[in-house]
């Protein structure tokens, strides 16, 4: 068992904590909430990109 980080971010599992992760990645259910969250984060990031590309072109 080990989990091993370094300062930019990687993080390594082994032993049980990888056998558990990686079960977790096929098997476990999305959490409704969540995917609540992204779609209203997709919704949010299409208003934006199309309000830039609106400014750009100057058709407002």
């Amino acid at each position: 068992m080990a989990i091993l980080s370094t300062t930019f971010g990687r993080v390594e599992l082994s032993g049980k904590e990888a056998e558990r992760f990686q079960r977790h990645m096929t098997e476990d259910q999305p959490n409704l909430a969540a995917k609540a969250s992204l779609a209203r984060g997709k919704a949010m990031l299409a208003r934006i990109a199309s309000f830039r590309q609106t400014k750009v072109s100057g058709k407002r």
